[in-house]
Formats: C-alpha cells, sequence, structure tokens
C-alpha cells in the first residue's frame, strides 16, 4: 500500500492539465506551431473593401492586382521585421496566432508642385501556420499644400483612407 501512496502524486502529475507548451500530434509544442517562418513570402488576394481615396475608381476588376513580396525576420527581442517589396520596413509583434504590426508613417515633400503627403500604414494579420497568414492592411494618406487640390484630377480625396484584406505564404 505505501507503495502505490508514493507513486499516486507521479500519476497525478502524468494525468494533469496540459499546458499550452505540450507536444501536438506533429512533435511541435503549441506555442511554437505558428512561429513564423522567416525569410521570403508571396503576399496575395490584395482586395480593398473601403477606398475613399478613389484610387481604385474606374478599376474594372479585370485584372488581378500583382502578388507582392514580403520579407520576414524575428529580431532578438522577440518582435519581427515584416520589409514589403523591399521598400517598407515595419516592425511587427506576435501574440499567440495574431500578429501586429506598428504603424509606419512616411512622409513625402515635393516642391513643385507644393504638397506634403503623408501616408500611415498598418498591418494585422493572424497565422493559420507557420507557413500561412491572412491579414488586413490600413492606409491613411493626407496632404498639406497649395498644390494638394490638383490630387483631385487625378480622382483623388484628401484627407483618405483604404482598407483591405490579403494573404500570405511562405516561398519554399
Amino acid at each position: 500500500m505505501t507503495k502505490w501512496m508514493l507513486l499516486m502524486p507521479l500519476a497525478l502529475m502524468a494525468c494533469g492539465d496540459k499546458t499550452e507548451d505540450t507536444a501536438t500530434e506533429e512533435g511541435e509544442t503549441t506555442e511554437t506551431a505558428n512561429e513564423p517562418q522567416e525569410g521570403g513570402w508571396t503576399m496575395t488576394d490584395l482586395e480593398f473593401t473601403t477606398d475613399t481615396c478613389g484610387m481604385n475608381e474606374g478599376d474594372t476588376g479585370s485584372s488581378e492586382p500583382e502578388p507582392a513580396a514580403l520579407n520576414l525576420t524575428g529580431n532578438d527581442d522577440g518582435s519581427y521585421t515584416l520589409v514589403l517589396d523591399d521598400e517598407i520596413t515595419l516592425t511587427c509583434n506576435m501574440s499567440g496566432a495574431d500578429f501586429a504590426c506598428d504603424p509606419l508613417s512616411m512622409v513625402e515633400e515635393d516642391q513643385d508642385p507644393n504638397m506634403v503627403l503623408t501616408q500611415t500604414i498598418t498591418i494585422n494579420a493572424v497565422f493559420s501556420s507557420n507557413t500561412a497568414f491572412n491579414g488586413d492592411v490600413g492606409m491613411e494618406m493626407s496632404c498639406e499644400g497649395s498644390d494638394c487640390a490638383m490630387l483631385a484630377d487625378f480622382g483623388m480625396t484628401m484627407p483618405c483612407s483604404m482598407e483591405g484584406t490579403f494573404a500570405a505564404t511562405a516561398n519554399e
């Protein structure tokens, strides 16, 4: 009987609740199962659901947007760097499968024409695996300067915003 009493705590520990870091069927831990693969990714299925800027006016939808290249790198502090088309760099953080990038503001000043364009980009996503995620993208634009009215000739209204959805998969 004493032998069974000594083994009882071990049996209870073995049958206890599984935590987030217990193994899955694939042999990965739940915590690392959705840790994104670093390297090249392709963003596809970009669809703007809101466009108060007028950038898509006249678009018949007959042509699909070109896939965009993404590069994802993990940083020593646990954050990630996401680079879009080798031009836009965002700092992002992950909580579970949720991926959120800090808003990025870009300012472009032109003397001729006289205008200062400000764009703020946000990206949020949810990873379905370490090689795939679905995301939301947002962009807000504003213009200051005496020549901002000329943007109306191109169908743009300022200030404005665009929101959309996309998918991304890791390159093999």
